[in-house]
């Protein structure tokens, strides 16, 4: 069991609703990822670092997603329900023993959740942010980690959008709030 670290590497939201072909809530670039996530979480793992994995949980009845998102469930096209196999995280990027997992209910990795004390607790001086999506989870992860106080680096091979033209959008703007963006390769020297 994992006692300290300095470094985290966080895994927004890589579950079969957002990454799987023909999943519900499907983000086009998302499978395209794994690859590169999971190079750089055996990197990771094997110099000690955190793994986290941040993972949406709603009830079956959406009342506790956000507002703009609670027709799916009405419309009966509910998404990420524990239990179901689009709320687990896709096979290739499955957590190991020793890896955290945070439940979430909102873009932020960090509003409602523990992963501040997760993060404190264990020593985090540095937060790396991998997952979906660009202009909802990723940055609101990476800016509230900056906002916390963490050196906040987001691995731009391992994140998505619907299309590369939202993603440079929102790594041009992450960029400029002082958040590093750069593939992992290059956090991996």
């Amino acid at each position: 069991m994992l006692q300290s670290a300095e470094t985290a590497i966080l895994v927004v939201d890589m579950l079969n609703d957002f990454v799987l072909p023909g999943a519900p809530m499907r983000v086009a670039g998302a499978y395209a990822t794994v690859p590169a996530i999971a190079d750089f979480l055996a990197w990771g793992r094997a110099h000690g670092w955190a793994i986290i994995y941040i993972n949406r949980v709603h009830r079956a009845s959406g009342i506790d997603a956000e507002m703009t998102r609670r027709h799916f469930f009405a419309e009966g096209k509910p998404f990420c329900v524990p239990g179901t196999r689009g709320a687990e995280v896709v096979e290739a990027l499955r957590p190991e023993p020793g890896d955290i997992i945070v439940a979430k209910q909102r873009f932020s990795a960090f509003v409602g959740t523990d992963l501040d004390l997760v993060l404190r607790g264990l020593g985090v001086k540095t937060v790396y942010v991998t997952g979906t999506q660009y202009p909802n989870c990723i940055r609101a992860t990476a800016v509230d980690s900056m906002g916390l106080d963490y050196l906040t680096r987001v691995c731009t091979d391992c994140c998505s959008a619907a299309t590369p033209e939202v993603a440079e959008a929102n790594i041009y703007d992450i960029r400029m709030m002082g958040i590093e963006c750069a593939p992992s390769t290059e956090f991996m020297k």
